[in-house]
């Protein structure tokens, strides 16, 4: 078995949606994720009393995102601590430097693996009604997506 090699029968994790072929092509692979300061500082907090709030938004899984990206206001609400910043190129071809914060995903209903801390890039998203957050290549690289456009069918192992 080379390096990095992933085999599909030792993910364990499957989750399987059907929106239909015609909703897949206007809208994209979404699916629905919480929003919140690292676990670690979450749990701290909630501890001496401090309230941080875990936020419910629509997330576009897009293989063409590096990195998993946030509207901002998405970090100011769940009160996420700014890490350092980072270049963005976005699909227009428009460059910028965009505040980069530790954050924590989890995905609701699902058996999903959550991750606990990550960093995110809050970069303003185009006006959208679907989404609001960009799943990148950093968390897809831990999962196997299938996109079957011809059956409406979107399938996540991890």
């Amino acid at each position: 078995m080379g390096r990095g090699t992933c085999l599909p029968h030792l993910l364990k994790v499957r989750l399987k949606w059907r929106p239909n072929s015609s909703k897949l092509l206007l809208e994209g692979p979404h699916i629905e994720i919480l929003v919140s300061t690292t676990r670690p500082e979450f749990e701290e907090g909630r501890a001496i009393g401090l309230e941080y709030q875990e936020l419910r938004v629509h997330a576009l899984i897009d293989t063409g995102a590096s990195l998993t990206v946030i509207n901002p206001q998405i970090a100011t609400t769940c009160k996420l601590l700014q890490t350092d910043w980072n270049r963005i190129t976005t699909v227009g071809g428009m460059a910028g430097s965009y505040p980069a914060y530790a954050a924590a995903i989890s995905f609701p209903e699902t058996d999903l693996p959550n991750f606990d801390v990550i960093r995110v890039v809050a970069c303003p998203i185009i006006e959208q009604r679907f989404f609001s957050c960009l799943i990148g290549r950093d968390i897809l690289r831990k999962w196997l997506l299938t996109y079957d456009g011809p059956n409406g069918e979107v399938e996540l192992k991890a």
